[in-house]
């Protein structure tokens, strides 16, 4: 035989032959793996990433939950569920790639618990929702919405969720609810990014699925109780109606519990401090209450979170003329949702209510502009920063008259849109005994000024007023779409411990809110990344580019581990800087500035960031009852984003002996 026709024989094994090829089995391709996986989705990681079609939408961000989980396999130490290969999220997150490239979003079947993900407006990272369809739901009608916040679980992650038993579901089918349980991003008591978690998971199935906007409710145990009071009382008028298990309601009794130093006084805590611990505590919100429905469940033995927690808010609620619905469960301790007749109970009690959009009368406190409406009224802005804001009013029968009573409140705005005006176009005003005339907004609101108003800033002056949106403290920054930028402009020595403390500040946000934040050098900062992000500006302005530029626009000097301000000036190695501010290169973001040591080198993971304030200069030689650092000198801005010395509070010093 010639190699001529041996060379042909080969052709036809090999099935390369023409028409005549034989076909043959072509061997297996080698397993796609997770690095695979992380570089087939690295253009849909991108911060300027958007998603083209509801594919995209939808399976994107399960895919990239599918590397998340296939990195963090062998991980997780503490699961309790079956052990999934990571091969396994491997070929789902290629599966979802694939689908992605057609038009129809990755919808939940009915009558099964389904798991699905979206990216987050603040970090740009992904986290997931687990969603019930009832077995027979129709989307030509809209459906009522029940969102589960789950309780504290220290080794909670992507991996183990907390997942509700199967008779949970059959028990929020019967009742005909659509049950969406949100990751909430761990453990982050439902505040901050948790909140933000809520809401977007909320967006996201209201947008997919047929919701009525008027019957979504909120149903919660232990931490998520409490995310029920905090929610529901920051933002009256958002949501039909909440039932809280086993939830605490009073963070001054609570801590006290779990922190034995902690003051038993809340006089004894600095007013700084005192006032990042209530702008939220329910029961100094509990006026909030008012026109809104509370269900509070409780074991009588609880040793956990005591019941106490919740007869004290009744009681409170009860004294201010508000009814909240209670039932105590005799002889049992925290773990009362285990038992399927509490849940039944409480989402059988859900089931009539919706959303009352036009009360008569509201009753509302706030610290903050951030927290700034409830129902039809809205606060525009204070009349001093640091102190709470009050409101109660009311109309009169027929819409004509409204009657208010109010603290701290300089501008005070009425939608007349959902207000109980019966069709008028004005009506009459009696604050606080006075007439005030009031003037129609662009948007159709009703403006009350009942103080002189702040002087109005000129175009280009600065900085800027404090508003919604804009007014801190430290926290509210990381609810805005931000980015962590590096100073590399230092000493080899300075630069090393600039990116030892993004590292460590990066490590800990993802223990925290399970997520890498975006990280770039002061270099890569483009005009951008400044119109649309938050900047956390790590270093000093010769270390950050970025903050060299903004310095002589902030109220505090800044220098290699030395701060002057209001003529004082705290220097040391030992010393850091926290604060944020407007930022002067886009008055619409914040500047957010870590300089010197880094702050909460013992503070609890979940506790990093939510009691800071707009600036802290802080030493770490000596801690707090809860492990804070010590404060130097630590307050707010006032509304004009300006020091002020009634916001301003410096450590008194112990006379030497």
């Amino acid at each position: 035989m010639t190699i001529r026709s041996w060379w042909w024989c080969l052709l036809v094994v090999l099935g390369c032959a023409g028409r005549g090829q034989v076909p043959v089995q072509p061997p297996a391709p080698p397993a796609r793996t997770v690095e695979d996986l992380a570089h087939a989705l690295a253009p849909f990681e991108r911060l300027d990433w958007s998603p083209r079609t509801p594919a995209e939408r939808t399976l994107v961000p399960y895919a990239r939950l599918q590397l998340k989980k296939a990195r963090l396999t062998g991980k997780n130490r503490f699961s309790t569920g079956p052990a999934v290969p990571a091969a396994t999220y491997v070929r789902q997150g290629f599966a979802a790639l694939e689908l992605s490239r057609g038009k129809q979003p990755f919808l939940a079947t009915p009558g099964k618990l389904c798991e699905r993900a979206y990216i987050t407006s603040n970090d740009g990272t992904v986290q997931p929702y687990y969603l019930y369809l009832p077995a027979n739901y129709d989307p030509k009608r809209p459906w009522p919405l029940l969102v589960f916040l789950h309780g504290y679980v220290p080794s909670i992650s992507v991996l183990d969720p907390w997942i509700l038993s199967a008779e949970s579901y059959r028990t929020a089918e019967k009742y005909g609810f659509i049950l969406l349980t949100p990751y909430g991003r761990r453990n982050t008591d439902f505040q901050g990014i948790g909140e933000l978690d809520v809401y977007e998971a909320i967006r996201e199935v209201r947008d997919l699925y047929a919701i009525d906007a008027d019957r979504i409710h909120l149903t919660g145990v232990s931490m998520g109780g409490a995310g029920c009071y905090y929610i529901g009382l920051r933002r009256p008028g958002r949501y039909a109606a909440f039932s809280a298990m086993d939830a605490q309601s009073d963070m001054h009794k609570w801590w006290p519990r779990i922190l034995p130093n902690w003051p038993r006084d809340r006089k004894d805590i600095p007013p700084f401090r005192r006032w990042l611990v209530e702008w939220d505590n329910p029961v100094d919100l509990v006026m909030n209450a008012r026109d809104q429905h509370y269900f509070i469940l409780h074991g009588e033995r609880d040793p956990l979170v005591s019941v106490d927690q919740s007869r004290t808010m009744v009681r409170l609620a009860a004294d201010l003329g508000i009814s909240m619905k209670y039932y105590e469960v005799k002889g049992a301790g925290h773990y009362i949702y285990w038992e399927p007749k509490i849940f039944d109970m409480a989402w059988r009690w859900h089931r009539p209510f919706r959303r009352e959009r036009s009360p008569r009368r509201i009753s509302y406190k706030t610290f903050s502009l951030e927290y700034d409406r409830a129902f039809w009224c809205r606060i525009g802005t204070f009349e001093h920063w640091g102190k709470p804001a009050t409101v109660d009013a009311e109309f009169n029968a027929d819409g004509t008259t409204l009657t208010a009573k109010t603290t701290n409140i300089r501008v005070l705005l009425i939608d007349t849109a959902t207000a109980p005006v019966h069709g008028h176009k004005t009506f009459t005003a009696l604050v606080n005994g006075k007439e005030i005339p009031g003037r129609p907004t662009a948007d159709g609101w009703v403006s009350l000024v009942l103080a002189p108003p702040l002087t109005k800033p000129s175009k280009g002056d600065w900085p800027p007023r404090k508003r919604h949106g804009l007014c801190g403290p430290v926290e509210e920054v990381f609810d805005t779409p931000f980015i962590v930028v590096q100073g590399t402009g230092g000493t080899e020595e300075q630069n090393r411990r600039i990116q030892a403390n993004v590292d460590r500040w990066a490590e800990e946000w993802d223990k925290f809110g399970d997520g890498r934040p975006p990280v770039v050098m002061d270099g890569q900062v483009t005009e951008k990344l400044v119109a649309r992000r938050s900047l956390v500006l790590f270093g000093t302005p010769k270390s950050n580019a970025v903050l060299g530029k903004i310095a002589d626009k902030l109220p505090i000097g800044i220098g290699d581990q030395r701060y002057t301000l209001s003529g004082r000036t705290y220097e040391g190695d030992d010393l850091g800087l926290v604060m944020c501010y407007p930022n002067p290169l886009n008055p619409e973001r914040y500047v957010l500035i870590y300089a010197g040591q880094l702050y909460g080198e013992r503070c609890g993971i979940n506790h990093k960031h939510d009691l800071l304030p707009d600036f802290i200069v802080f030493n770490t030689r000596h801690f707090n009852y809860d492990d804070t650092n010590q404060h130097e000198v630590a307050g707010f801005f006032g509304l004009d984003w300006k020091l002020h010395p009634e916001l301003t509070w410096i450590r008194a010093k112990k006379a030497p002996r």
